[in-house]
């Protein structure tokens, strides 16, 4: 086997390389963007000894499922390795069904569980970005929980962004939810241990941070360390899937242990949250489908997921069939 790695500008370029001096049959190892200016760099294999055209002969051919599958996956502009990836998890459905083939796939690649909420007292902390939807996930959360009759208390530690408290308070006092404000993880581990006196379930929305800002992760792991909370990462549909990996790599190193994807009703393309789920190990839980808070949040499975990249991308999720000769 034939290994070398290439550095370039841009992705394309580097796949440039790999094609003129590997040919089309080389395997993408691995892909690493390098930081701000600085490229990309993409480890690319091929067997040592044969050249291109024999390579191809003997490669094993896809299936019609693959084929499909690897469409659906390059539509939704997910990482080369990843596609990779998932395609080697994919097996022959006994019906040919490819819905059902690609969900297992996706299966054993992702984890894929709700949100535990059997715990009293259990705490949220929604994290993300700028712009990804935080305050309206908790929103959501926040008017799940009271419907169910659950007693919800929230916290508010974003004091950066002008009126991001205000729109809570709005919110809050039309459920009647108690809305404190936390100035600092201290403040926050108190405002915590005070509502699972009476609250069943606590979500905290923090500010916007910059993943590739080290003084904004030092921040956020400040307060993910100064109480017992589950981070969870809200990652909006349709941003770049390398910027997502990376970023999610950040925030799981400041804590980060669910993935919530959000504004699926405004992207076309969903190999970015693909991407952070997979950069930053994050297991799967819902998704938001709308901005309207009424509306809820979607539970999000393999099953359900392997539906919406196959049918978003122009693939059918009917089993496939074959004419009769």
């Amino acid at each position: 086997m034939k290994i070398k790695t290439y550095t370039a500008p841009t992705m394309s370029e580097a796949m440039d390389s790999v094609r003129r001096e590997l040919g089309e049959n080389a395997i993408i190892v691995s892909t690493q963007r390098l930081g701000a200016g600085a490229g990309v760099r993409l480890t690319a294999a091929i067997e040592d000894g044969r050249d291109d055209d024999e390579f191809s002969f003997d490669a094993p051919k896809q299936t019609e499922i693959q084929e499909i599958i690897r469409a659906a996956l390059e539509y939704h502009a997910l990482p080369p390795d990843l596609t990779e990836r998932i395609l080697s998890q994919v097996k022959e459905a006994r019906k040919k069904d490819r819905l059902v083939a690609f969900a297992s796939a996706l299966d054993t690649v992702f984890t894929f569980h709700p949100l535990p909420e059997q715990i009293k007292g259990q705490a949220f902390m929604v994290i993300g970005p700028s712009g990804s939807g935080k305050t309206v996930t908790v929103a959501k959360l926040a008017t799940r929980a009271c419907m169910a009759g659950r007693k919800v208390g929230i916290i508010s530690a974003d004091s950066v962004r002008a009126g991001a408290t205000e729109q809570l308070a709005a919110f809050t006092s039309i459920l009647d939810v108690t809305l404190l404000k936390a100035r600092s993880p201290e403040n926050l581990n108190t405002h915590i241990r005070s509502l699972r006196r009476t609250c069943e379930i606590i979500l905290i929305d923090m500010p916007g941070l910059n993943p590739f800002q080290p003084d904004d992760m030092e921040y956020l792991s400040a307060y993910t360390e100064a109480a017992d909370v589950l981070p969870v990462l809200t990652v909006p549909a349709g941003i770049d899937p390398f910027e997502a990996q990376e970023a999610a790599e950040s925030f799981a190193e400041a804590g980060a242990v669910y993935l919530l994807a959000t504004r699926l009703d405004a992207a076309r393309r969903f190999g970015g949250v693909l991407a952070a789920a997979n950069g930053g190990r994050l297991t799967v839980c819902e998704a938001s489908m709308s901005p309207n808070v009424a509306r809820g949040l979607s539970p999000i499975n393999a099953v359900s997921l392997a539906r919406l990249l196959l049918t978003s991308s122009g693939q059918e999720t009917e089993p496939t069939t074959r004419k009769k000769s």
